[in-house]
């Protein structure tokens, strides 16, 4: 972690909520229950950190081109899939995080920018291999392993589109009706972000849910989420400092924020 980090995980540690105590929403109460409080393993675990185990012993190459922020630990054009594993996705404990919510909000169609090996991908997917996933990946080299790791796990119901944020994004959006989750995890600049929320605003429904991965990842991606929570179509957010989440409900009588340990 850099200083803007640190300090920020400072604050948000002493700032916000553990165990879903001072959570008055009794939907937010019932997801820190069951997503983020849950320790319960389920049966696609074991596989999927066996594939885990798998990535970060891996010896192959990537030839890799960075087309958003940059990596704060890689910087190399050749990348090994065991450093990307490493340090380009989300740990095991937020993983596990993502396929809990994908389980208890039952989404069916979920869009994921920045597949990279696939992994994050198989933890949207698996919940139930009746949704439909779409993640989109610029690297053509990555999309080829995360099919790869599609199939070792015979996961049927991922569609991998092989094209830059900027240009998939708004194609897909232009085919779907609407979308359930959409997960931002790719290019974090404060443009590019307020980018992606914009275009998605146009396809949300009153079950629709953003999660921002990196909210603290840097002062600029900081102010993206800080703007985006603030947005008049947000009804609630949770801060949980390594992602962020948006909920659109009207249900929520009024706007609330909350800030989650996990």
């Amino acid at each position: 972690m850099n200083f803007f980090q640190i300090n920020s995980f400072i604050k948000h540690w002493f700032t916000s909520t553990n165990k879903g105590h001072g959570v008055h929403s009794p939907f937010i109460y019932q997801l820190c229950e069951e997503v983020f409080y849950n320790n319960f393993e389920f049966y696609h675990f074991k596989k999927l950190n066996n594939l885990r185990a798998n990535l970060l012993q891996s010896k192959q190459i990537i030839n890799f081109t960075d087309y958003g922020a940059g990596s704060k630990k890689l910087k190399s054009n050749t990348r090994a899939v065991s450093d990307i594993t490493k340090y380009g996705i989300s740990n095991k404990k937020q993983n596990e995080i993502l396929f809990k919510l994908i389980h208890f909000l039952n989404s069916n169609t979920v869009i994921e920018l920045g597949t990279s090996v696939g992994l994050n991908t198989l933890y949207l997917a698996l919940p139930n291999k009746e949704n439909k996933i779409y993640t989109i990946e610029a690297n053509n080299e990555l999309c080829l392993l995360a099919n790869e790791n599609s199939k070792k796990l015979d996961v049927k119901n991922i569609t991998i589109i092989n094209n830059l944020f900027d240009v998939a994004l708004p194609n897909l959006l232009n085919q779907l009706n609407t979308f359930d989750v959409l997960y931002i995890d790719g290019n974090h600049t404060y443009k590019a972000t307020l980018n992606y929320f914009n275009l998605a605003l146009q396809k949300i429904n009153i079950k629709s849910i953003i999660v921002l991965d990196d909210i603290y990842w840097s002062k600029e991606m900081h102010k993206a989420w800080t703007e985006i929570k603030n947005n008049k179509n947000v009804k609630c957010s949770i801060d949980a400092f390594y992602f962020g989440i948006l909920f659109f409900d009207t249900n929520f009588i009024e706007k609330v924020e909350y800030k989650i340990k996990i």
